[in-house]
């Protein structure tokens, strides 16, 4: 009872309290209360003997004093285990919500779409969420530990230069083509400052998005625009055309007809006639592109309209005996609603052009396939191909690359398959050919309809 250790029963309740909180700090206070008094019981009536050396001078115990003594140290053992239990509990509670926290912010980190990259003040890479690793096309794990210069984002002097432009302002955006996977996407960043709680500096935050699609989407937006204001503009003034025009392929031919010409008027009065009927057919097929067209919907087999022109285009003076058409249509028949004779006419377009891109000869493969709920004609020439320029131009009225198109044919199988709910994609290099896919949507069921009578 003299011993100055007893402080040791705190150490034993506060232990039980933190490892096992309230229920195992009142068992552990409990367990000290009863081994405590049960040994004060028996010094006291002397069933234990004393020591007969101790650290200090015996003292005289009275029952009232043990008495007291005990209820002191009861009172000690439960309330230590109440109040460090209480705190074990709420550092519990406080733990549980940090990781519950923590959780949720990283599934937020994981769910943004867009990429994002944690780097040092020196630009090395030390996270990278999911999103990044898909954009870049590469193992989120691969990237923590690299150089940001190696991802393409920016060279040595263009990150000194972001860094420089970071101390006058939050944040810093730009746009920059990366070869992703062997293709080029466009991707807008914005490097902004990391900062810690305290707002010491802990390095940069790199988002990123892939912007090719929007860019896409904003290329045929403006040029529906432009497609748009060249109809208003020029409906009204073809029309203007056609009754001079009639008026005067009519004269000339009354004039080439009579017999008061010499063979040379006649020769010229010929000329007159034969371009004004180009020109007539030229007004024709603009307005049929700016005009809209009356569709006769219906289901027909896209397969064999897509192998029946391939087959007229393979008799047609145009292909010489250096062209080559390949062909690979699976399945070899398959049904779609719409007009059967327009999206003929698209093919015809396409097809007729990829010869025309190839004057010398070369091979035309074309690829289509029903999955996934469309049909997918790929065009694929081993012509010139086209640049940048070029490109952004196929679609737009009046404009060809050939001497004797009009560039109406292209313009008009753009709005066709606009009109039955496709699209049309272009991929060219000059020098390396020039595909073009059409995508025409299935209705749901046609194609099992059609599977179905084939079998």
């Amino acid at each position: 009872l003299d011993s100055p250790f007893s402080f040791l029963y705190l150490v034993s309740i506060i232990t039980a309290s933190m490892l096992l909180y309230r229920r195992g700090g009142l068992i552990a206070a409990s367990g000290a209360a009863i081994l405590y008094g049960t040994l004060a019981d028996l010094l006291f009536y002397g069933i234990i003997p004393l020591p007969e050396e101790t650290l200090f001078a015996p003292t005289w115990w009275t029952s009232s004093r043990l008495y007291l003594n005990l209820a002191t140290n009861f009172a000690g053992f439960y309330a230590t285990a109440l109040l460090t239990s209480i705190i074990s509990e709420k550092l519990q509670r406080t733990s549980e919500n940090l990781a519950a926290l923590r959780a949720l912010n990283q599934n937020v980190v994981n769910s943004i779409s867009s990429g994002i990259i944690t780097l040092t003040d020196d630009g090395t890479v030390t996270f990278a969420n999911p999103a990044a690793g898909e954009i870049l096309r590469q193992p989120p794990a691969d990237l923590p530990g690299r150089h940001v210069t190696s991802l393409d984002f920016v060279d040595s002097d263009e990150w000194e230069e972001i860094v420089g432009d970071l101390t006058g302002s939050s944040s810093v955006r730009r746009e920059k083509e990366l070869a992703v996977a062997g293709e080029t996407r466009s991707v807008g960043f914005a490097l902004t400052p990391l900062r810690t709680i305290e707002g010491a500096s802990a390095g940069y935050t790199l988002i990123f998005q892939d912007l090719t699609e929007m860019k896409a989407l904003e290329a045929e937006l403006r040029l529906k625009d432009r497609m748009a204001a060249v109809g208003e503009l020029s409906a009204g003034i073809a029309h203007e055309i056609r009754n001079p025009l009639a008026a005067i392929t009519g004269s000339a031919q009354v004039l080439r007809n009579s017999g008061s010409l010499t063979p040379q008027e006649q020769r010229l009065m010929t000329i007159v006639v034969k371009e004004s009927e180009r020109l007539n057919k030229s007004i024709s097929e603009f307005l049929r592109f700016v005009r809209p067209q009356e569709r006769r919907i219906g289901s027909f087999d896209v397969a064999a309209s897509l192998a029946e022109t391939l087959e007229l285009l393979g008799n047609s003076v145009e292909i010489t005996e250096r062209h080559e058409i390949r062909r690979s249509i699976d399945p070899p028949s398959c049904y779609l609603v719409g007009d059967g004779d327009q999206i003929r006419q698209v093919f015809w377009n396409i097809a007729r052009n990829a010869i025309q891109a190839m004057p010398g000869g070369g091979v035309l493969a074309v690829n289509a396939v029903a999955a996934d709920g469309s049909y997918r004609i790929a065009f694929t020439d081993t012509g010139r191909g086209m640049d940048a320029s070029d490109k952004r131009k196929l679609f737009q009225p009046f404009r060809t690359n050939f001497p004797t198109g009009t560039g109406l044919g292209m313009a008009i199988s753009y709005r066709i398959v606009q009109d039955h709910g496709g699209r049309i994609d272009v991929t060219s290099a000059v020098g390396q050919g020039t595909t073009i896919t059409v995508v025409l949507p299935m209705a749901p069921g046609v194609g099992s309809r059609a599977s179905l009578a084939i079998n």
